[in-house]
């Protein structure tokens, strides 16, 4: 057996054996339920977020709408959705900040031969 012949059998077994493990992780995952553990403060700011997705916009519409661009609706529709995605913006980079402060999670590869 050449070795070009030795690394395309011993990958395709790495494969093989590879996705055998992951479907019947999969499977059994499937099968019973796992508790996920979510901390009361990453809720509250889901929370808060999800509050000011909602009020933010519609309040900045609102109150520009007569106040700064004298009834047109086009330019306070605008504003509305420019106050949206500050919001958006802000809650990716809350989540950002809050994953960076956890740390990379370990990760485990069992090397099989």
């Amino acid at each position: 057996m050449s070795s070009v012949e030795k690394r395309t059998t011993r990958t395709t077994s790495e494969q093989t054996s590879f996705g055998s493990s992951s479907s019947s992780s999969a499977s059994s995952s499937s099968g019973s339920r796992s508790s996920v553990n979510i901390s009361s403060s990453t809720l509250a700011k889901l929370a808060f977020f999800t509050v000011a997705m909602i009020v933010f916009p519609i309040a900045t519409y609102f109150l520009t709408v007569d106040q700064y661009f004298g009834g047109n609706a086009t330019y306070a529709g605008i504003s509305a959705a420019v106050m949206a995605n500050v919001i958006l913006i802000a809650y990716v980079a809350v989540a950002v900040m809050e994953d960076s402060q956890a740390g990379p999670a370990p990760v485990s590869i069992k090397k099989q031969q």
